[in-house]
């Protein structure tokens, strides 16, 4: 290992077999490094000769830091300096902002002292590194890219780099970072984002992108952000969903030509955002939500239309279950109207995930039975065991039968505001005219 670190630092890359050598021993630190945390460690001890402005010293960089919380956190400012100035100084290259992108999460964490740190180089960086096509004359070229199959499949080209740097950007502020959100809301306005996402020639990897940067930015955020919830911008994108749920419902069957970039786009990242802004804890405005009624119930009919699709997986129907439910809450919570049919279709969702909630809680719990090991009889039956399991089997009755408690009140509450209701229509129409009816 000492002689490979060695020989990166001092051998010529101007020979074509040595190129060959260096991508090797590259790819060896990289497999190296791959999910062992020693070996990272390790490595880390000889950053100095990765700090180049080399391409694949930056690939192996990102393997010393990949899903190592201690090694991000104690990241120094000079290393985020030097691949930000790499970017001003050798051209805008997609493997910089994967760099920055692996170091501002880590096993799952978000690691805020990074975020500060990449917002504030790539702020400083200015034009030369943020690059959004959002003036006059530079907006018809980022379609005019969208619409070339040659740049979209270019890995390293400008379309991917544009699309790289907004992912890094909603990558800061996940997690809810205050700091990183105000810095983001001042670069990319969302203006520019519904101008970008509802454009025709708008491709599935860059609305994926920008959306999930309006999750992070706008709507999952530490600080309310008022324009997105009381503004017509959120409704312009919900419309613009309705477009892309639609045409995934509607796609061909034959799944060896399924857009299987936008159904991701549909099924993951318009889920997440529409489930995470009605159940945010900052309220939605009332009125803003009444106006745009129609829209709400088309996004609840849509998902319903996307949840019955055959093509979906497990784990994308949990999404879209998660965004129903919401959605459903929301409706009865604000009073509003939904159709007959589609109380009918949430309230079966409903009864039918709190049923597979206990079946897979029996599950789990016959099978935990049989694979634990048997004790010896001496302190007698494992009574802690047994109420833990117990506690969850009545948390997930209690879960399945809250829904059916709650309708009651419901119902009751139904016949006390109109109690009329209960009698014939003949009675009804006495009652109009002042007659008192009792039952």
């Amino acid at each position: 290992m000492r002689c490979l670190l060695v020989c990166l630092s001092v051998c010529p890359q101007s020979d074509k077999k040595m190129n060959e050598i260096m991508t090797l021993a590259h790819v060896f630190l990289q497999n190296f490094c791959k999910g062992n945390s020693q070996n990272q460690v390790l490595l880390h001890k000889h950053l100095n000769l990765f700090l180049t402005p080399g391409l694949l010293e930056a690939e192996t960089m990102r393997y010393i830091f990949m899903n190592n919380f201690y090694l991000c956190n104690d990241i120094s400012d000079r290393v985020v300096h030097h691949f930000v100035h790499c970017i001003e100084t050798h051209g805008r290259h997609v493997q910089y902002l994967k760099f920055l992108q692996t170091i501002v999460k880590a096993d799952g964490k978000y690691v805020k002292k990074c975020q500060d740190k990449v917002m504030t180089e790539l702020v400083n960086g200015g034009e030369d590194v943020l690059v959004f096509y959002n003036d006059r004359s530079s907006f018809p070229v980022l379609f005019q890219m969208m619409c070339c199959e040659r740049e979209r499949g270019d890995e390293g080209g400008a379309l991917a780099y544009h699309n790289t740097l907004v992912e890094l950007l909603a990558a800061c502020t996940e997690g809810k970072n205050v700091y990183t959100e105000l810095k983001c809301n001042s670069l990319l306005p969302l203006d520019d984002i519904v101008k970008v996402v509802t454009h025709d020639d708008c491709i599935a990897e860059v609305k994926t992108a920008y959306v999930n940067f309006v999750n992070h930015c706008y709507v999952d955020t530490e600080v309310e952000m008022k324009e997105i919830y009381t503004s017509h911008h959120i409704w312009k994108l919900f419309e613009n969903f309705l477009v892309d749920m639609a045409r995934v419902c509607n796609s061909t069957t034959d799944r060896n030509h399924a857009d299987v970039p936008l159904e991701r786009y549909v099924t993951e990242t318009v889920m997440a955002i529409v489930k995470g802004f009605f159940s945010s804890q900052f309220p939605v405005n009332n009125s803003n939500l009444q106006t745009h009624q129609p829209i709400f119930i088309k996004l609840l009919q849509s998902s319903f239309r996307i949840y019955n699709c055959t093509w979906i997986s497990s784990a994308q129907k949990n999404n879209i279950e998660g965004c129903i439910k919401t959605l459903a809450d929301v409706a009865k919570a604000r009073a509003i109207a939904i159709p007959v049919d589609l109380d009918s279709q949430v309230n079966t969702l409903s009864l039918k995930a709190h049923t597979n909630v206990v079946h897979r809680a029996a599950k789990d719990w016959r099978i935990s039975a049989r694979t634990r090991p048997r004790k010896e009889t001496l302190g007698g039956p494992d009574y802690k065991s047994i109420i833990e399991k117990l506690q969850g089997v009545v948390a997930c009755l209690e879960e399945q039968f809250s829904p059916k408690v709650q309708a009651e009140f419901s119902v009751l509450v139904d016949v006390l505001h109109s109690p009329e209701l209960l009698f014939p229509e003949a009675a009804r129409l006495r009652c109009e005219s002042g007659a008192f009816m009792s039952k």
